[in-house]
């Protein structure tokens, strides 16, 4: 049992520790040192960082434990290539807006203009979006399109980077950067996926830079060359 004495100390200093946290909370909370001077944002590779900042409107000055941002989260996952979002305060001075984006697979050629065309999604591109284009593909065309980017970026993600157009006419073509074209056909991506780097590669070694290379048919390259680098 605590004594009438004790008792009114561990009152005394319950008082005065409450106090002094009232007292720092307020001075946090009006202190020019706790102004909101620099916002980071990370993750954004498709969107820019300005349009993030101008939807998010982190006002710098701002105190950073008055910040309230609670609606910030939500107005930035409204673009449909945000996969979420996190703020966080780190402070005295920093704000941070942590961005996951979706991942698009490519770029649709439609009524003279061009969608991105993503797992689950369709939007308006943005310039800084840097995919394979589309072309001549219906329904079943994009649905085969996005098997074979899938399987790409699963087992072999550089080749990627060398597809600058994907054609449909009942099967998948793909245009390379090297300007090589490339017939895979309807199905069967990963035996071919796999048998087009094999041959990349040790026509690389050789030197020779193949103008048109048919994988459609199983077990089977036609190889067209149109001279040695």
């Amino acid at each position: 049992m605590i004594r009438g004495g004790a008792f009114i100390k561990v009152l005394l200093g319950l008082s005065f520790s409450l106090g002094l946290v009232c007292l720092l909370s307020n001075w946090a909370l009006k202190s020019s040192y706790f102004r909101i001077q620099q916002i980071r944002v990370e993750g954004n590779l498709l969107l820019d960082q300005d349009e993030i900042l101008r939807v998010a409107q982190v006002a710098k000055g701002e105190n950073i434990f008055r910040f309230d941002g609670s609606g910030i989260e939500a107005k930035l996952e409204a673009n449909p290539l945000v996969k979420r979002v996190k703020l966080l305060k780190r402070p005295p001075h920093l704000i941070e807006i942590k961005v996951v984006e979706k991942a698009p697979l490519f770029l649709v050629n439609k009524g003279g203009g061009l969608l991105v065309q993503g797992d689950g999604f369709t939007i308006l591109p943005h310039s800084r979006i840097d995919l394979p284009i589309l072309s001549g593909a219906d329904e079943l065309g994009e649905r085969y399109a996005k098997d074979l980017i899938l399987w790409i970026r699963a087992t072999h993600p550089p080749l990627l980077d060398m597809v600058s157009q994907i054609g449909w006419k009942g099967g998948i073509t793909l245009w390379l950067q090297n300007g090589c074209r490339v017939a895979l056909g309807a199905g069967n991506f990963g035996e071919k996926i796999s048998h087009l780097r094999r041959l990349l590669a040790l026509m690389k070694d050789a030197g020779d830079n193949p103008r048109f290379i048919d994988l459609r048919f199983r077990d089977q390259a036609v190889v067209s060359k149109k001279g040695r680098l």
